[in-house]
């Protein structure tokens, strides 16, 4: 079984994306986009023509235009991405969920975004991923023939960052444990935001943090996908002492279509993503960038795996 994933993609200064044929030259079975599946902002001002925070002050109906514009780009004018996603969805298999550029903007909070502009990016990413098992909601499960897939939205509900703030609603929380139950021999979570990297993350909300990692220590063969970052990191359990928890292995990769300055030219490029391949008794793990395999990152990591599953 042949999973590859990846997340970060801005039309805007890639508007050819050959990578998506080196990823369809893969043949995998399932194709997982975790977020950021178009930028509704980015960059800094005087790089960028619509940097960061800016789409809080567009009125409902230029959110929602501009918001529909960018997904039919990505959707209909990138033939490579366009037939990968059509050959994944003739398998059944392609799968997303949302982050703060394609939920809203840059680091956008739910409980902060209006009302109006919720309900016009949920209605959009329906209609143009159309994945969610759970609708209405963007949180959801799949399973495939070795693993349950649980897909977080760590957007919808999430409060300003605190202790004991919230970053998924009790409903979501409870969702999640209740899928965790399965017979299958893995469990993959998939979120937008990283458990512990980057300036968004859980450990920012350690009640929430605790929360899951207690779910998941009750979970054999768990992993935790995620982007955001804009790079390839594979990452260990982690005791953190302070909230009495280990988090999962944690595998990141982000930065398929991105620059960091906001650029509307490709600067900076990364091309992340990485593929899976799960047996019964043996995992291989592969990082992928712009200059293809990196071969010690992904040996390194699929030993750890391999000695890490029961």
């Amino acid at each position: 079984m042949k999973i590859i994933f990846t997340s970060c993609t801005r039309y805007e200064a890639f508007k050819k994306q050959p990578e998506w044929k080196l990823i369809s030259d893969q043949d995998p079975d399932y194709l997982f986009l975790l977020g950021d599946n178009i930028y509704m902002d980015y960059g800094w001002p005087f790089f960028s023509h619509e940097p960061n925070g800016s789409p809080k002050d567009y009125p409902t109906e230029k959110f929602k235009r501009i918001m529909k514009n960018k997904y039919e780009n990505q959707f209909t004018l990138v033939p490579e991405f366009k037939d990968l996603v059509e050959k994944m969805r003739r398998k059944n298999g392609f799968f997303a969920i949302w982050d703060d550029h394609d939920f809203a903007w840059n680091n956008a909070k739910g409980i902060s975004v209006p009302q109006e502009k919720k309900d016009i990016s949920r209605e959009l990413f329906h209609q143009y991923l159309n994945c969610s098992t759970n609708l209405p909601h963007t949180y959801y499960h799949v399973d495939t023939p070795l693993a349950r897939v649980i897909f977080i939205d760590n957007r919808t509900d999430c409060e300003k960052e605190g202790p004991t703030n919230k970053l998924l609603s009790n409903e979501q929380f409870e969702f999640i444990e209740d899928k965790l139950q399965h017979p299958l021999k893995y469990t993959i979570l998939c979120g937008g935001l990283t458990l512990t990297e980057g300036s968004e993350n859980w450990y920012k909300y350690p009640s929430q943090l605790k929360r899951l990692c207690e779910m998941v220590s009750k979970t054999e063969n768990v992993i935790f996908l995620c982007g955001d970052v804009h790079k390839n990191k594979f990452l260990m359990p982690k005791r953190i002492n302070e909230l009495n928890i280990v988090t999962p292995i944690q595998i990141i990769s982000s930065g398929m279509q991105v620059n960091y300055a906001g650029f509307r030219i490709p600067f900076d490029d990364l091309h992340n993503w990485c593929m899976l391949e799960f047996e019964e008794t043996n995992v291989k793990l592969s990082f992928y960038n712009k200059f293809g395999r990196q071969k010690n990152r992904s040996e390194t990591a699929t030993r750890f795996l391999n000695s890490y599953f029961k």
